[in-house]
């Protein structure tokens, strides 16, 4: 399955095919489309640091699944650039995506602790 991430008018929007995702749409598919999102912005202000524009680039996350546990196995982000995107810049574009603190957290997960209170209990926040 593959999101694509465009740049429009200043907004970085998921794509999934022609629909536009959203939290009405899948709100998984939302999280999945973080980790490119995230490239997104990264990659934004990489380029508007040295005035080069977003024209042309895209990003297309390619998620790989593992059929026996039915989850993502791993995520390829793909950068597309334009012809005229210095070549002295590529390896930096990688290292600055390589920074977004999604990917950081999908690396290293953290716990997640499920905790029902009944509408009497009182709710103890720690």
């Amino acid at each position: 399955m593959n999101i694509d991430i465009k740049f429009e008018n200043g907004r970085i929007v998921p794509y999934l095919g022609p629909q536009e995702i959203t939290m009405e749409v899948s709100p998984f598919l939302i999280f999945l489309a973080t980790a490119g999102m995230c490239s997104a912005v990264f990659v934004q202000a990489f380029m508007q640091q040295r005035g080069l524009s977003t024209e042309g680039v895209k990003i297309v996350q390619k998620m790989n699944y593992n059929q026996f546990t039915n989850q993502v196995h791993d995520i390829d982000i793909h950068i597309d650039l334009p012809a005229h995107f210095p070549e002295k810049y590529k390896s930096a574009i990688v290292n600055v995506v390589n920074q977004c603190p999604v990917k950081q957290h999908l690396l290293q997960p953290p716990t997640f602790n499920v905790i029902p209170h009944l509408a009497n209990e009182q709710t103890r926040v720690a």
